[in-house]
């Protein structure tokens, strides 16, 4: 079964890479907090990234001194090399921190874990492929194999707390308090 689930995966990613963009890849991101719903499209993600200059909604959720930090942050490369890549998105641990994010961002009405997690290995492996061994928030998005894209924001809002924490923990313990207390 396992082994069936992943030849379909694979299938899958090199279906949707192999065909034309236009028809697989996103073009809207819904975001949704609780039963309120907003859109952006990418195309205004991708003016702004080119441009700085941001349009409808995402100009009213921007504040001018975050503006450079996104526009980083939306293109920021990162080395992603395919093969390793690949073996991590259909490994054991690559499955549980999917899983986790595919409660955060799926395909639009289909908030359902396989198909999200499909979607997400999808369109990692795609992006990849498209910047030779790297990938950015924004080439990720553009390669996503659904036209509108889903994000919880509640849940992302949640995930990003949890980590905040886990953060302020280790820094805690990294900075040795015990040692302080000795001297």
């Amino acid at each position: 079964m396992k082994s069936k689930h992943l030849i379909l995966s694979i299938a899958l990613s090199i279906i949707l890479i192999c065909l034309p963009n236009s028809s697989y890849s996103a073009e809207k991101i819904n975001l949704y907090i609780n039963i309120f719903s907003r859109s952006i499209t990418l195309k205004e993600l991708e003016d702004f990234s080119d441009s700085g200059v941001s349009e409808g909604f995402l100009k009213k959720i921007l504040r001018k001194q975050n503006q450079g930090l996104i526009k980083e942050f939306l293109t920021k490369e990162y080395k992603a090399p395919i093969e390793l890549t690949s073996r991590l998105l259909y490994s054991e641990i690559g499955s549980v921190v999917l899983k986790k994010i595919s409660k955060i961002i799926y395909p639009d009405r289909i908030p359902k874990e396989s198909i999200s997690v499909l979607a997400l290995k999808t369109a990692t492996i795609k992006a990849i492929a498209e910047k030779n061994d790297s990938i950015s928030i924004l080439t990720f998005l553009k390669a996503y194999p659904s036209k509108v894209i889903a994000i919880n924001v509640m849940e992302l809002s949640r995930v990003i707390n949890k980590v905040e924490s886990m953060n302020e923990l280790v820094k805690f313990f990294s900075d040795s308090p015990l040692e302080k207390l000795k001297n």
